[in-house]
């Protein structure tokens, strides 16, 4: 089954295009609505999922297969990571594995909480609705995984004081992914009062819990300051801590406090293509964008229009416009 393809957030319009990537909700924050903002291809083959009950004899069974997602949800902090890593797990019949990948799909396609959209997903993944009773179970028996998944799921399900629930229970057992998710309850004010005192609260738990889409989130709050004073040296410092794992948002804001020379950062224009290049080869769709336009004008790289269309053509199929609108440009 193939979820994505290829490498796997006027010279004026350069660092115009940079600061308005910095000033982007769309472009940092990942699993989340305002996500980071994904390419599935057309050419699915949807693996058969088992039923499964909350029986005593599955529940061990069961288990594992949150855990497993959970461990991927802490450990690889970018969306083409995790797909990949979640679709073998579907295709080795763990049943919960349809939920992260609808759920990381509809995030990086900007589709977030469009319940239509995320079911549809759903259903091509042959998920069995059975399963949530089964989740509820192990949710119920403090499994702090199953607790963060049900709040997933039901947050693109709208369903927000549900969402809130299990997700508060999972943050307050030490859950860095729910800690993050549920900032964004707060944040966007989704079934609660908007509060981003406390969404921030909730970002840096999870960004101290060394949750690099939260330090992201965190970073970029500090960018624009939005429930905080505006400091770009601390959201300089908390992209640079979640580059360090590895994560191609992070990378991507370093890359472009770099290139501007803000952030409490030098100016280095080499230092911010490296990193560039380095964001887009990791599947971030906005440093595809910006390693196809300079290769396109042969700023920082060698010109090279075919190199820009395949950069261009990656970019697209995550769902990038602006990319999609080189590629119309060229003629493509």
């Amino acid at each position: 089954m193939i979820i994505a393809s290829g490498a796997f957030d006027s010279d004026s319009y350069y660092d115009e295009a940079y600061y308005d990537d910095t000033g982007s909700d769309e472009l940092y924050d990942i699993e989340e609505p305002a996500a980071e903002p994904g390419y599935v291809a057309d050419d699915i083959d949807v693996p058969a999922v088992p039923n499964i009950t909350a029986t005593t004899d599955t529940t061990e069974q069961q288990a594992e297969w949150v855990d497993q997602l959970g461990l991927i949800d802490e450990q690889y902090p970018n969306d083409m990571e995790r797909l990949e890593r979640y679709q073998n797990l579907l295709d080795n019949n763990n049943p919960y594995a349809a939920i992260s990948l609808a759920n990381t799909i509809v995030n990086v396609k900007n589709q977030s909480r469009n319940i239509s959209v995320f079911e549809g997903w759903l259903n091509n993944f042959n998920f069995d609705i059975g399963a949530i009773s089964s989740l509820d179970s192990l949710a119920n028996n403090q499994n702090s995984n199953a607790m963060f998944l049900l709040g997933a799921y039901y947050y693109q399900m709208q369903r927000y004081e549900l969402s809130r629930s299990w997700l508060e229970k999972a943050a307050n057992q030490g859950h860095a992914g729910a800690m993050n998710q549920l900032a964004w309850i707060y944040r966007e004010g989704l079934g609660v009062t908007e509060n981003l005192d406390y969404a921030v609260v909730w970002h840096r738990h999870s960004a101290e819990a060394n949750y690099p889409r939260a330090m992201t989130n965190l970073a970029y709050l500090y960018s624009i300051g939005k429930g905080v004073e505006k400091d770009l040296e601390t959201s300089a410092r908390w992209y640079k801590r979640a580059a360090e794992l590895n994560s191609a948002s992070g990378i991507y804001a370093v890359a472009v406090y770099y290139l501007n020379g803000t952030g409490g950062m030098p100016k280095n224009e080499q230092e911010g293509v490296r990193l560039l290049m380095e964001s887009a080869k990791l599947g971030h769709k906005r440093a595809m964008y910006a390693i196809g336009l300079r290769y396109e004008y042969g700023n920082g790289l060698e010109q090279n229009i075919d190199q820009a269309m395949d950069w261009y053509s990656e970019s697209a199929k995550l769902g990038e416009p602006d990319a999609v609108a080189a590629m119309n440009r060229l003629n493509y």
